[in-house]
């Protein structure tokens, strides 16, 4: 019964907030967007959707609704594709690992050290990811990735003990396991309560980007901007397999011509929004810290230890991936 009154609700927000123009399309697709329609990853999709419908005469249109307005949370969206409900939908890595822990691989903590090693990681967990998400009946057409997240607090953080107490907001499963591990007190919810939990005093901290903190208007609230560079959170752009299917192979050729490209601007992109984000951040007041040697051994210890619980449950596929990785960057 929840599943039909979700899927109820997914059909008129669809009515309300498709545009008419896409009526004479042969094949109309709705995607799922998590953030803003300002924000740089939804304009990536924005260009992709464009690139689709001239690439393709119109013969597929790709209808945007940004900041989660069809209704589903970041955990739902694997299955929310696997089950139709959503033909396209943008699904970061670190959120969906209840349904398939593997996924979650490219979001565990101080594993990459920069955006190369990040795709290098992607890269490689590719196949097992493209295994996976066949049993989920969905694939993914291309990705993308965040700057890498550090954690925004009313106090400068120097060293691990530092962040002991902190009330701090996290956005996926690897944020509670580290906000459990060093002593804070680590909250999961959805972006656009972040503001009004720190208002109330909910949270003194967050843990996200230097472009979210930059959406959110970090100076406002917070001081400092820590550079702990714990990971460069993936997305995947995933289809509905059902949906593929059923386009025409010319624009399923189209349509993949466009996601290379796309993967290779949004992760080349990723890098200049952190450097112009940090630019911004500094002329709003906020003091960005780096990490110095010391607590960076300290932290990649504790992503030692998470990494090491959660490869229990994800198995020895991931292992196996990892250990390719390392003996590429010979670690």
């Amino acid at each position: 019964m929840k599943r039909i009154l979700r899927a109820a609700m997914v059909f008129l927000a669809i009515l309300l907030l498709a545009p008419t123009g896409p009526a004479q399309a042969k094949t109309v697709w709705h995607m799922h967007l998590n953030y803003p329609a300002g924000n740089f990853l939804s304009q990536g999709a924005q260009r992709f959707a464009d690139r689709v419908k001239e690439a393709t005469n119109g013969e597929l249109v790709i209808v945007l609704h940004p900041g989660s307005s069809l209704g589903f949370k970041g955990p739902e969206l694997l299955r929310a594709v696997a089950d139709g409900q959503l033909a396209i939908a943008e699904i970061p890595t670190g959120m969906v690992e209840g349904d398939a822990p593997i996924l979650a691989l490219t979001a565990q903590p101080f594993l990459s050290r920069n955006s190369f090693e990040q795709r290098l990681l992607y890269q490689l967990a590719k196949p097992v990811y493209k295994k996976t998400l066949a049993r989920f009946k969905q694939m993914t057409i291309f990705s993308t990735v965040w700057p890498f997240s550090g954690i925004y607090t009313q106090r400068p953080i120097h060293q691990l003990s530092d962040l002991k107490g902190l009330k701090m907001r996290v956005y996926d499963g690897t944020g509670l396991a580290f906000g459990k591990a060093v002593g804070a007190s680590a909250r999961k919810m959805p972006f656009s309560e972040v503001y009004p939990a720190m208002k109330a005093g909910l949270l003194d901290s967050m843990y996200t980007s230097s472009v979210s903190g930059v959406d959110a208007k970090a100076w406002e609230v917070l001081k400092y901007f820590t550079r702990i560079n714990i990971l460069g959170p993936v997305n995947m752009i995933n289809v509905n397999l059902d949906a593929w299917n059923k386009l025409p192979k010319e624009t399923r050729e189209k349509v993949l011509e466009i996601s290379e490209q796309m993967e290779n601007e949004m992760w080349n992109l990723a890098g200049d929004m952190d450097r112009s984000s940090l630019k911004i951040l500094r002329e709003h007041g906020m003091k960005v810290l780096e990490v110095d040697r010391k607590f960076r051994a300290q932290l990649d210890q504790v992503g030692v230890e998470l990494r090491r619980a959660w490869f229990k449950k994800a198995g020895k596929e991931a292992e196996q991936v990892l250990q390719e990785y390392n003996r590429i960057l010979g670690r």
